[in-house]
């Protein structure tokens, strides 16, 4: 190569890591327009020195779809994310970022994008992967064991989510300890996702153990804490055990306070729930103000004439005739 050649390739090569600093800067700060501008200026020196192809192109491709992503055009955040795939899987690995966090990201704009098919289809495969591996990673991979049961269980497949909810378990029990809130995570999900025909007592059993790791742990979301709380107290309920499901939902509404305010709608099923077992035990002064709260974030959140709304307005005023 001419020296000429030589230096203007280097001066190039600089100019192209500055630009892969400014964007990582930019996505860091949330500037992502100006972290796409970044990405595409360095990933046309990319495509310049290395050519078109090559496995370096990745860490620019990555970037760029961050960027469109965060900046909801999601379409061209999938044609960069996917470009990146291509070339990850021409280069047989050794990539930055590696082919899973590559797929990751992937599965995260067709998230955003509503295609839960493809998202399945994309865990499968990257499930398929990790079997493929000597020493995957434990905690990676009770991730997407946990996000591939969740996408399971909400379109109703429990029998299929289940055993990949226990390997997660399993998976951080043993890389994490024992009390690790990813731990408590799973089990919660594992719980809420339980099949149909196991006994009710599983249910609770999973979520007790989920309560006692999450209770007093500050590295715990206040949104798990609340959630673990809220479906605990519904399974002291079809347990018949009204006193604990009350106290149980008291402290779930108490945890969402806490995190989200008084008046957002997440409050509005633990309002309910618990007006119920206020209700059904005769309290109805204890009920009337929970419907009260209830049925004004309905309304609020689904307007007047939805079916929840005009269910909870039901509610309420047969507690009153009761009062």
């Amino acid at each position: 190569m001419r020296p000429d050649r030589a230096l203007r390739r280097w001066w190039r090569g600089r100019t192209y890591r500055r630009l892969l600093d400014e964007a990582a800067s930019a996505l860091a700060g949330s500037r992502h327009a100006d972290a796409e501008a970044a990405c595409a200026a360095a990933l046309e020196i990319a495509e310049d020195i290395y050519g078109r192809e090559d496995a370096e192109l990745t860490g620019p491709l990555y970037a760029l779809s961050s960027a469109q992503l965060s900046q909801g055009r999601l379409d061209e955040a999938r044609a960069s994310s996917a470009r990146a795939i291509a070339i990850a899987e021409a280069a047989g690995g050794g990539t930055d970022p590696p082919l899973p966090r590559l797929l990751e990201q992937l599965a995260a704009i067709l998230e955003r994008q509503g295609k839960a098919e493809e998202v399945e289809a994309l865990f499968r495969r990257m499930l398929a992967g990790y079997e493929r591996m000597r020493d995957p990673d434990p905690v990676e991979l009770s991730a997407l064991l946990n996000r591939l049961g969740l996408l399971l269980g909400r379109k109703g497949a429990r029998a299929e989510a289940a055993p990949l909810f226990q390997r997660a378990i399993a998976l951080r029990e043993a890389a994490l300890g024992e009390r690790d809130p990813l731990v408590a995570e799973a089990l919660y999900n594992a719980a809420t996702f339980l099949e149909e025909d196991r006994p009710a007592a599983d249910r609770e059993a999973m979520l007790r153990r989920a309560l006692d790791i999450a209770a007093g742990d500050a590295r715990v979301e206040g949104a798990l804490l609340a959630s673990i709380l809220h479906n605990l107290a519904a399974a002291r309920e079809a347990l018949g055990d009204m006193d604990e499901a009350a106290s149980l939902y008291e402290r779930a509404l108490a945890a969402r306070e806490a995190l989200a305010g008084a008046t957002h709608p997440s409050l509005r099923p633990t309002l309910v729930r618990l007006a119920q077992v206020h209700h059904a035990a005769g309290r109805i002064s204890a009920a009337l103000p929970l419907y009260e709260r209830a049925r004004a974030l309905a309304e609020a959140d689904l307007g007047p004439d939805h079916p929840v709304t005009a269910a909870i307005k039901a509610w309420q005023e047969e507690a009153r005739s009761r009062s």
